[in-house]
């Protein structure tokens, strides 16, 4: 949860910073077509995994948001708050993720990007119906119903207007608005060839008979809908009209229609595994029980489920668990349990209504007199302004005169005094360059100093490795050490180098190839062939992190060409070329007229530890590495700095 807060708050404190280093940059923002394409292919997979496998769902959303920050993709930053929304809802965190439905909603709005916002306000809806905001939801349901219309958008239309359809079944019991929904929905789904959605609208239409006591419309449609489920194999829309028709049967007494029904549910609860259709089967197996005089049996269903749901009035669930738990207790004849049940009922109805109720008349009542208290403002506003000419006319009349003669005085008074503050704060300002000064060129000494001493403790490790040699004849280990003593040699380098330039923050990358291919040219050129080495990388400049990872592929790139490129050759040359390719992006180019490298090697690039290396430490820069072999053995790496 602690995460989820940092993340939420961080997000826009980089797209601020973000923005801020766009327009320093003269507002130059690179987005490819490319990259915006690969964003939403990650975040249309993560939609895909949410049900199956939500930990990746979650790592897609968070590279796809990542990516869109840095290349200021506006949609992708909005969907980026929808789709962890998404992750939450599924994880059941409805708390957090209505935060980010709701900033998703206001960056969709902002924006002008309509595709996620429908399905977006159909989401928030449904969370504010958990919270008993009835009067939210419903405003957040039909603002997504008049989005997806504005854009053509039929899905859209077709599925918020089932859940308006269920919300006036379910919270504002309007059966006739509920119908007249259903119906527009019903049309739309055929005319749009939707026939997933007609399931469901059968079910809420035999919702809404049965709310009726119309019960043979009823079963008529919860048999369309269990005929639509079963057709595109929806096992748990199944359940849900299996359970519909057999609180239906439960209505009508009909005992051997519940039983069938109870029967062919029973197998659909496991793999469903859902608690509210549980609760609801459960229910049903209760009644199931009453009906055949088995009151005992049913007693003993419906206690546990009524001490389950815990008194929540706002679960119709409850409300008829305990309407069949005082009708058993009073065909048991236990009228005294049955009375003090009923009294309990009524309480907490009332009070949980009450606060429902008057929750959702004090949002009206704010609301209204939010717009109230600003119309009167306008209106005392305009008044004033008539009022305040007049008054202000023959106040400012004698105000000016006296205005002018303070003005000039103090004018007079204070040049002076402003004169000698200026003088004060300029000697200030003095004081305060030179000690920054001061301490700049001390924290320069101290980080040349530590350069210094990381090359020193880097070359006592080399020493160390060499010592530790000598006392070995494996000609495998003797290897070893000396590839670790020429990448540790690398990175002392880059120490030396920067303690010895002027600049403590970029390398120049000409002069350090250089002394690394001498040095490399020194350990392995063992039969003194004539091995040429140039190096072209003038005005090209790195920061430590990406020296570090260059130097120590170029330490590979070289051994691998001096120990095995020139076998049974009196000479060979070796080039190698650092050139900019855009602001950050960069190509290096190594290249040796050695025998190559085989192709069983080259299909298998991860069995030696230098091969690793490279590959690793291209992956690092964000780069990636080629290999072409003809005239020149040639790596071709591409990387950002």
């Amino acid at each position: 949860m602690e995460q989820s807060l940092v993340r939420f708050y961080l997000i826009p404190a980089l797209m601020v910073i973000h923005g801020f280093f766009g327009h320093a940059f003269g507002g130059i923002v690179f987005q490819s077509e490319k990259d915006s394409a690969i964003i939403n292919d990650w975040y249309h997979d993560a939609f895909r995994s949410l049900n199956s496998n939500l930990r990746k769902s979650d790592d897609l959303i968070n590279k796809a948001w990542k990516m869109s920050i840095d290349i200021a993709y506006d949609q992708g930053i909005a969907d980026g708050y929808y789709y962890t929304g998404c992750v939450y809802e599924q994880k059941g965190a409805l708390n957090v993720a209505r935060r980010y439905f709701e900033k998703a909603v206001t960056l969709y709005s902002q924006g002008g990007f309509l595709d996620n916002l429908p399905d977006c306000y159909k989401r928030l809806g449904k969370i504010y119906i958990t919270e008993g905001r009835y009067y939210t939801a419903l405003q957040h349901f039909t603002s997504g119903l008049r989005v997806a219309e504005e854009q053509n958008n039929d899905v859209g239309q077709i599925e918020l207007g089932i859940q308006l359809a269920d919300y006036h079944n379910t919270i504002s019991k309007d059966y006739k608005e509920a119908a007249a929904i259903l119906q527009a929905a019903a049309r739309q789904a055929k005319m749009a060839n939707y026939p997933q959605a007609l399931g469901t609208i059968y079910l809420q239409y035999g919702m809404n008979y049965a709310s009726q006591c119309d019960y043979e419309q009823a079963l008529h449609y919860t048999q369309l809908a269990k005929k639509e489920f079963g057709s595109v194999s929806n096992t748990e829309n199944l359940l849900k009209a299996l359970l519909v028709e057999g609180d239906i049967h439960g209505k009508l007494h009909d005992e051997k229609r519940l039983t069938a029904t109870l029967e062919a549910a029973e197998p659909l609860l496991k793999p469903v595994d859902d608690q509210q259709l549980q609760i609801a089967y459960e229910l049903l197996h209760a009644t199931r029980l009453f009906l055949l005089g088995s009151y005992n049996a049913a007693l003993d269903v419906c206690k546990p489920l009524y001490a389950q749901l815990d008194g929540d009035v706002q679960q119709r669930a409850w409300r008829e668990v305990r309407s069949l738990y005082f009708k058993v207790l009073y065909a048991l004849g236990d009228v005294r349990q049955a009375d003090s049940l009923f009294n309990d009922y009524e309480y907490i109805k009332d009070s949980v209504y009450t606060a429902q109720y008057v929750g959702q008349g004090m949002e009206m009542r704010e609301n209204y007199k939010l717009e109230e208290f600003e119309r009167q403002i306008r209106e005392q506003q305009l008044e004033l302004s008539n009022t305040n000419y007049q008054r202000y006319g023959f106040i400012i009349g004698i105000l000016v005169l006296l205005t002018v003669l303070v003005i000039l005085y103090f004018l007079f008074r204070e040049k002076d005094k402003l004169a000698h503050r200026v003088a004060i704060k300029n000697a200030e300002i003095s004081v305060q360059n030179e000690i920054l000064k001061q301490a700049n060129r001390q924290n320069e000494l101290l980080l040349r100093e530590i350069h210094h001493r990381v090359k020193n403790n880097l070359q006592i490790i080399n020493s160390l490795l060499n010592l530790q040699s000598r006392k070995t004849t494996n000609e495998e280990v003797l290897a070893m050490m000396q590839e670790s003593s020429s990448r540790i040699n690398s990175i002392a380098l880059i120490h030396n180098k920067l303690y010895q330039q002027q600049s403590l923050n970029r390398l120049n990358i000409q002069d350090y190839i250089e002394q690394l291919g001498a040095h490399l040219l020194s350990i392995y050129n063992v039969g003194k062939k004539r091995v040429r080495f140039e190096v072209e990388a003038n005005n090209v400049s790195l920061d430590i992190d990406t020296a570090i990872p260059i130097g120590l592929i170029l330490t590979e790139l070289m051994t691998n060409s001096l120990k095995y490129a020139f076998v049974d050759r009196d000479e060979g040359e070796i080039s190698v070329h650092v050139k900019h390719e855009g602001e950050k992006d960069y190509e290096l180019i190594f290249k040796d007229n050695g025998v190559g490298i085989p192709e069983t090697k080259l299909a298998q690039p991860n069995e030696t530890l230098g091969f690793r290396l490279i590959h690793s430490l291209t992956r690092q820069l964000a780069g990636i590495i080629q290999y072409t072999f003809g005239e020149f053995s040639m790596y071709n790496i591409r990387f950002k700095g």
